[in-house]
């Protein structure tokens, strides 16, 4: 028994680290949670795989001690081989939503970025139409982390591969959302014109959004609260948020601060520090306004 011991724990040992390479997860970036579950996950299997083995053997007239060390090397090399098998299943997703969890702790954002580069440029390179799906499933979780720079340029690179027409609806939304971010107005707006309208009736509502937007921060008030005018946000907290934020800019493009103050403490009510933010960029008649509510939070919470 004591070669499959040792063959378990050997096995149960190298398992965190085979899972990290081909998810494509440095070893440090793995959870505590996955490395101990990974290692006894292994351990139990080759201890069973080997004691099963060893069972079968001594029916045999194999000498005790040659059983046991054939059972322990029989239960290593199916145990590896069901490791392999297991973690080559959706190995790019896994190794990705790992990522995408790390990217938010400060502490690991910078190894996490670079080994999520390095996965999407093996993806890239092996499977386009995966590549795709990866960047368009990285975008939330990098766009939340505020590395708007890192998400556009991936949009950017869907340019050199052949997307499908849904996959080209979600990719064009979120480049317009990260042009945004940089002022790019004229870009996010031919993002949006690339979209074939009407598109999905969830999706369409936040073009609609982000067309209002466009409009509101360029001072084409009135054409801006027309065109959002049509939409029902009762039900939709995050939509509300978004016709807040465009009302902001359309108050303060009439000079009607106070209203726009008003608009933009309420999207502070709702969606928190966040949504104030979100005023900043792209730059609009409301910018100031929410710069100078963002700095007096600042100031009253380091008070």
């Amino acid at each position: 028994m004591i070669p499959t011991l040792i063959a378990s724990v050997l096995v149960a040992c190298l398992a965190p680290v085979v899972r990290g390479r081909a998810w494509g997860v440095p070893f440090g970036l793995l959870s505590i949670a996955t490395v101990l579950r990974s290692f006894v996950g292994s351990f139990l299997t080759v201890l069973v795989l080997g004691s099963v083995a060893l069972v079968v053997l001594r029916t045999t007239p194999m000498a005790a001690s040659t059983a046991e060390q054939t059972a322990g090397l029989l239960g290593a090399t199916l145990g590896l081989a069901l490791l392999m098998s297991s973690v080559r299943r959706m190995r790019d997703v896994r190794g990705l939503t790992v990522l995408c969890q790390r990217i938010r702790e400060d502490d690991a954002k910078h190894a996490a970025l670079a080994a999520l580069s390095r996965l999407f440029e093996r993806v890239r390179k092996r499977n386009p139409q995966r590549y795709v799906a990866l960047v368009l499933m990285a975008t939330g979780p990098l766009t939340q982390s505020q590395e708007w720079t890192v998400a556009r340029a991936r949009l950017r690179s869907l340019d050199e591969v052949t997307l499908t027409e849904a996959q080209s609806v979600l990719r064009n939304q979120a480049l317009a959302t990260c042009e945004l971010q940089f002022d790019e107005l004229d870009a996010a707006g031919l993002a949006i014109d690339a979209i074939p309208r009407p598109t999905e009736p969830s999706i369409e509502v936040w073009l609609v959004a982000m067309e209002g937007l466009l409009m509101a921060v360029r001072g084409e008030s009135e054409r801006a609260l027309a065109h959002i005018g049509g939409q029902d946000t009762s039900d939709n907290p995050s939509l509300r948020a978004s016709h807040r934020l465009v009302h902001a800019h359309i108050y303060a493009a009439r000079g009607d601060e106070a209203a726009a103050v008003e608009e933009l403490e309420r999207l502070r009510e709702e969606a928190g520090r966040v949504g104030l933010a979100r005023v900043v960029r792209p730059r609009g008649p409301a910018t100031d306004l929410a710069q100078r509510l963002l700095a007096d939070e600042s100031a009253d919470q380091s008070g």
